[in-house]
């Protein structure tokens, strides 16, 4: 994952956008029984499928300058820094590639054998058909940003289709499909799930002809998720994963 390179000193929340790793990366190459665990979280965090939004909160800097420097550190010529950051991961659970990462991830796990049971349900979850709906992914994780990380996950939890069925879409040439269902995060690892139609009025909800799909969901005033996918991106064996 790439890092932040320039910290302003600033009052508000800013919002920092990861850009997903080209197609032609490693995972794509090769069977996902054989991908090793770098290669399943990258799939995961920073792929045509699935991507982090990365929420900075520098409202607690102060100094007499900007500095430039990785995130997490300080730079002793600019004043003392605190920015927390927020990874949000967001996944199109129903594309094919991030249950097989899931799933390998799951199986890498494991110490010892694997027992039968759980081989056949990964396999199971990891092959799959989602012919009627479109399932995305949030969930959140942070090394220094306890707080932050704290707060989103409330709102995760706490969350319901009432509070979200307005102001959560996907959207592809600027039709916005609203959210049909939502499920807060279970003991599974998968985050929270929004779940979508995938056809409306007898039509693909998302048009392969479209260039991207957007996903957007305000949790609350602070916290606003907003990624694109591309579409050209998302194809697998001539195929559109979504």
């Amino acid at each position: 994952m790439k890092k932040l390179n320039r910290v302003g000193i600033t009052c508000a929340p800013v919002v920092v956008f990861i850009c997903a790793l080209s197609i032609s990366a490693q995972w794509n190459k090769k069977p996902y029984t054989e991908w090793s665990e770098k290669e399943a979280t990258t799939l995961l965090n920073d792929s045509p499928w699935g991507q982090t939004q990365v929420f900075s909160d520098t409202s607690n800097q102060f100094g007499t300058g900007i500095g430039r420097r990785d995130a997490g550190t300080t730079d002793d010529r600019s004043g003392d820094y605190s920015a927390h950051h927020l990874n949000i991961r967001i996944r199109f659970l129903s594309a094919k590639p991030i249950r097989q990462a899931f799933s390998r991830v799951i199986l890498l796990g494991q110490k010892g054998s694997v027992p039968d049971q759980l081989a056949a349900q990964l396999t199971a979850f990891a092959t799959q058909g989602f012919p009627d709906y479109i399932v995305v992914s949030v969930d959140c994780d942070a090394n220094e940003s306890k707080n932050e990380f704290r707060e989103f996950k409330a709102l995760l939890d706490t969350r319901s289709i009432i509070d979200l069925k307005n102001n959560t879409y996907l959207s592809a040439k600027g039709e916005r499909v609203y959210v049909a269902s939502y499920q807060p995060p279970k003991k599974d690892g998968l985050g929270a799930k929004f779940i979508f139609p995938r056809t409306v009025n007898g039509e693909p909800a998302i048009s392969a002809a479209s260039d991207e799909i957007q996903f957007y969901s305000e949790f609350s005033n602070k916290y606003k998720v907003n990624m694109r996918f591309k579409l050209k991106n998302m194809m697998v064996d001539g195929k559109l994963e979504y």
